[in-house]
């Protein structure tokens, strides 16, 4: 199996970049904006944000389902509907109507969910066609969760940059928005134009692919782990802002230089991972990141007001096992791909990673209505100091039992190394292809 050359990795990665710079903003900044700015209340902002995530889970597998079905030109027509869709969904959320507030938070969040969906599943699904070597696709995904991070990055510098510059939260993430559109309009036409459609299957209707995926055993353990820690992930990631200045008694740039702090420690362990990938099983290098991620969240439960600096080797800690978190389960995914093909016989790669797509948003939305809700609970029961050290309790305790379940459920994982190549070599030998050490 050749490699991937440098410029068949970089037109595939890039678009991962602009997509990735309103992250910061939208899952960490918004929310919190949304409760200062606009005056909802924290348990309204995690009702709003768990509608919009739930009316995005019914389009998901339709989306993955219409893509396999379809013929390879679906995946340029999905990514050009997708980020039409996504210039009102953004703007309406960074622009919120005057005296509207919730209604454009719900329906600025649906539209750029399936605008969002649009773009995603194919983006995503289209690594388990770039190549059938797992390496080859370890580093496609450390490539494109590598882009992802720079644009974390960026997203992370905006906001101490704004307060540098006087540009209010509003404005910056106006500013997020028109880079997302513009950028990411370039490099997903270059991606488009310049690697080629993944070939798909007609194949069988959706209640029969459906019934199929639940017999796929590899597919259900990666599916459950991958929610479990995506809820992991994203309580802290939603409570951010809050944690820091409520807590810790932070300022609104420390966010930003701790942001930029947890990602570029997320980027520099990408290399690793990788490295390492190439020795270990990828399930037992996850595991292994996701256990040492707990240990050391769990100090900062005991964190209070004046604890700033000892949360910075927190930040490096956790962020360098994001990194194992980025680069693993999407090559681990392709793997999954492999296997549902030679088990049933046909390619349904867009309705599996359809439904991880759709696992990950229900994570962040479940994140976000335990983490505001539990959060108002505390407000509402108990005395200001007790519901300051309530929020790091929730903020850094409850992701760690989140993170644990993802552990335990990875314990028997079938789908080794070694049971991957060899289902790959087969694979081969039924498409009619030699092999090629």
């Amino acid at each position: 199996m050749s490699a991937l050359t440098r410029q068949q990795l970089l037109s595939y990665a890039l678009p991962a970049l602009p997509l990735a710079i309103p992250t910061v903003g939208l899952y960490i900044l918004l929310p919190t904006w949304y409760v200062e700015q606009w005056g909802l209340s924290l348990g309204l902002v995690a009702v709003l944000l768990m509608l919009a995530r739930l009316s995005d889970l019914v389009s998901d597998p339709f989306i993955g389902h219409w893509l396999d079905r379809g013929s390879s030109g679906r995946y340029r027509c999905f990514i050009l509907l997708g980020g039409i869709l996504c210039i009102p969904g953004l703007w309406l959320l960074v622009l919120p109507l005057q005296g509207l507030a919730a209604t454009s938070l719900l329906f600025g969040s649906v539209v750029l969910y399936l605008g969002w969906t649009l773009v995603q599943v194919p983006y995503l699904s289209w690594l388990a066609a770039l190549s059938g070597d797992s390496h080859q696709r370890a580093r496609a995904a450390s490539w494109r969760e590598g882009l992802t991070l720079a644009g974390l990055l960026i997203s992370a510098v905006m906001p101490a940059l704004g307060l540098m510059t006087g540009l209010e939260t509003g404005n910056v993430l106006l500013v997020m928005a028109l880079l997302t559109l513009v950028l990411g309009g370039l490099a997903l036409a270059w991606l488009l134009r310049s690697t080629p459609l993944p070939a798909v299957d007609d194949a069988q209707p959706v209640a029969i692919r459906l019934s199929s995926l639940m017999r796929n055993r590899p597919a259900r353990m990666l599916l459950g782990s991958w929610f479990f820690n995506g809820v992991g992930n994203g309580i802290p990631a939603v409570l951010f802002p809050l944690f820091i200045t409520t807590t810790l008694a932070g300022s609104e740039s420390d966010r930003g230089l701790l942001i930029l702090i947890y990602f570029g420690a997320a980027v520099l362990s990408l290399p690793a991972w990788l490295a390492l990938s190439r020795h270990f099983d990828k399930v037992d290098l996850w595991r292994t990141a996701m256990t040492l991620s707990i240990l050391a969240f769990l100090p900062a439960t005991l964190l209070g007001a004046g604890d700033l600096l000892l949360f910075i080797p927190i930040c490096i800690l956790t962020g360098l096992m994001l990194g194992a978190d980025l680069a693993l389960p999407h090559a681990m995914q392709a793997e999954v791909c492999d296997w549902d093909r030679f088990r049933f016989r046909r390619q349904q790669r867009g309705l599996l990673f359809a439904c991880w797509n759709a696992a990950n948003k229900l994570a962040l939305a479940l994140a976000a209505l335990l983490g505001f809700g539990l959060l108002q609970l505390a407000q509402w029961l108990l005395t200001d100091d007790q519901s300051a050290q309530s929020l790091a309790l929730i903020y850094a305790g409850l992701p760690c039992v989140f993170k644990a379940i993802a552990v335990v459920r990875l314990r028997n994982y079938p789908l080794r190394q070694a049971r991957s190549a060899l289902l790959h070599r087969r694979l081969q030998q039924i498409d009619g292809v030699p092999h090629v050490d």
